[in-house]
């Protein structure tokens, strides 16, 4: 990075080593140059930046002052670059993109796809949060837009666009149940049962529902992870409730049947686009929003007729 001082790079790279001889193997540069470099730096501000021991280097409290303001100016300088090369036309840029586990399939995987192809010089990083740390990283600046499941009302949130999805219950293929359109929880309670548990979000309105239909349910297994309760249905062990983005990519393929739920006290859960609104989107961020917003508009849940 042209614009990033000398010191600087050697600084954060000696601080991530933690050695002046790693940082020197990564950087071929001379181990004695960035001690010079430092050290001048250490006699202008007139206090050390790292503890020097036998084992290594420690930061001091004005080393990790010092390091958190690179890594901000970093951030910085890397929007700023972004948003001249979008006003040289180039339509280059990385994009933050942080999501809650659900959507990392074939949901999220094709609007990429697309928008490479449509500019293949723009790249991106994908992360997996819960809510509480999406909206963190949205606030921070470490994500550009993030995907969450019920956020919950803030200033710091502004939403760009969200869909209804459906609860269903979902059955292996060729269950007695598969012919079903929809159904009550009621209808299905018989049957062996996995069921989610906390953190997920799903545990709560299906305890919900075991305790207005009496308590009574074949419980066969529980578990907190969304990935192991599909496993565990495509095995035949149980039936699940899953909100209908969770099994989609298997239900298009196939694989498993989703049959959405009409009780009456269940509420769908809502799939939102956010952003920080004091934070400015670079070009390839705002593209990219607008793909997802697209997508948003054309997600369609299995219709809820009355068996």
């Amino acid at each position: 990075m042209f614009a990033f001082s000398r010191f600087l790079l050697y600084f954060t790279e000696v601080a991530r080593q933690g050695s002046f001889r790693k940082a020197s193997e990564t950087l071929h540069v001379a181990a004695s140059s960035i001690d010079r470099q430092i050290l001048r730096v250490e006699k202008e501000l007139a206090m050390p930046l790292f503890e020097r021991h036998p084992t290594g280097l420690r930061l001091t409290a004005a080393g990790e002052l010092l390091l958190h303001a690179a890594n901000n100016w970093k951030k910085d300088f890397n929007r700023v670059c972004e948003q001249l090369d979008d006003l040289r036309g180039l339509r280059r840029g990385h994009v933050r993109i942080a999501t809650i586990d659900a959507i990392n399939r074939h949901f999220f995987s094709a609007m990429l796809k697309k928008v490479h192809l449509d500019y293949p010089n723009i790249s991106f990083t994908l992360t997996t949060m819960n809510n509480i740390d999406i909206q963190q990283a949205l606030m921070s600046g470490d994500a550009d837009f993030g995907i969450m499941l019920n956020p919950q009302s803030s200033r710091e949130l502004q939403v760009q666009a969200f869909a209804e999805i459906n609860l269903g219950i979902v059955v292996p293929k060729g269950h007695p149940l598969g012919e079903k359109r929809s159904i009550r929880f009621n209808q299905c309670m018989e049957y062996p049962f996995i069921i989610p548990s906390a953190p997920l979000m799903l545990s709560e309105p299906v305890e919900a529902l075991i305790n207005i239909n009496g308590g009574l349910i074949n419980e066969v297994a529980v578990s907190n992870n969304i990935h192991m309760i599909r496993s565990l249905i495509k095995e035949k062990i149980g039936i699940g409730i899953l909100c209908w983005l969770d099994i989609m990519d298997e239900v298009l393929d196939d694989q498993l049947q989703f049959i959405p739920l009409t009780d009456p006290q269940l509420k769908t859960f809502t799939l939102s686009l956010c952003v920080a609104p004091s934070r400015q989107l670079s070009l390839a961020a705002s593209m990219m929003l607008k793909q997802l917003e697209l997508l948003f508009s054309q997600i369609q849940n299995p219709g809820n007729e009355t068996p």
